[in-house]
């Protein structure tokens, strides 16, 4: 009897290992996902396909990847090198990027080659340098531009977002697209977004950036002034989509678009409240891109049909 116990026990335990040990790889992948700029680099294929379906192009499984290694190379790079600085304000990010490292390393030379080699099999001459450029920006950021976040007030914020919005030019580029007024206005749009989207998430990271003398709007600004300043953004980009929409030079179907402008004042309004969470807030601010192809295809499928 004592024999069947002791082997039952044994097995019991060796399940409970196993168990263990997977937990922990589902935690380990998790933490990777949220910290090792997976879940903000979706945005930049997001966008890709949202450009693809409002210039009517087909949708390339390539050009997703490469959007996507591009901008993790770019997220990655900087978490490597701001990781004492992100102590302050992203604690869990900054112990997740310590503890690997050394591995953290090695994946940032993958997404490299991965962007490289995929831009030069699949892309044309006019992409390819424009798709390295756009890396080199990215990249420059960290070790060049951000000194001028001390000196000019906004650079910051101004810079991420036309240096992402740049993403949206690379799509027609890529496809040999020409730049007509569709494309002039949505790239427009774009960038608004951007400023309020990129701007709102510089909340987060008040405590750092006053300590690194960062001259970003939300210091400028103060709280209140700020929010009122991106609200008056929102609007403008609200007012561009509908008068595009309107003398039809964005399709009918862009007006999906709408329900985000109704999704951005939701959170700018929030965060005037005292105690809020702003990290949590920042989190609903990364996530809207994700939704935009979702609602631009059922859109175009339900006008067409």
């Amino acid at each position: 009897m004592n024999q069947t116990g002791n082997v039952y026990g044994a097995v019991l335990h060796e399940y409970s290992t196993i168990f263990n040990r997977l937990n922990k790889i589902k935690s380990g992948i998790k933490n990777e996902f949220i910290h090792g700029g997976h879940l903000v680099s979706v945005a930049s294929p997001a966008l890709a396909i949202s450009t693809m379906i409002l210039l009517g192009l087909s949708i390339r499984w390539e050009f997703i990847i490469i959007t996507y290694l591009g901008t993790l190379c770019i997220y990655n790079y900087d978490y490597i090198k701001g990781l004492k600085m992100d102590y302050l304000e992203n604690v869990n990010r900054s112990k997740h990027i310590q503890k690997y490292q050394k591995l953290r390393i090695l994946a940032l030379i993958f997404y490299g080659i991965g962007f490289l080699s995929m831009l030069v099999y699949f892309g044309n001459v006019n992409s390819i340098v424009f798709g390295i450029a756009l890396l080199i920006i990215g990249l420059a950021y960290t070790d060049i531009f951000k000194r001028f976040t001390k000196k000019i007030a906004g650079f910051k914020n101004l810079y991420t977002s036309i240096s992402f919005s740049m993403l949206i030019l690379f799509t027609p580029i890529y496809y040999s697209y020409p730049i007509n007024s569709l494309f002039l206005i949505f790239f427009i749009f774009v960038i608004l977004q951007f400023i309020v989207d990129t701007s709102f998430c510089d909340m987060k990271d008040l405590n750092s950036d006053k300590k690194n003398k960062f001259k970003t709007l939300p210091i400028i600004f103060g709280k209140v002034n700020f929010l009122r300043f991106i609200l008056v953004i929102n609007l403008i980009s609200f007012v561009i989509l509908i008068i595009s929409i309107h003398i039809n030079i964005l399709p009918f179907f862009s007006i999906v678009l709408i329900p985000f402008f109704i999704y951005r004042m939701f959170y700018i309004i929030k965060a005037k409240k005292p105690q809020v969470n702003i990290i949590k807030l920042s989190a609903l601010v990364d996530a809207e891109y994700f939704f935009w192809p979702l609602a631009l295809f059922i859109g175009s499928l339900i006008i067409t049909c």
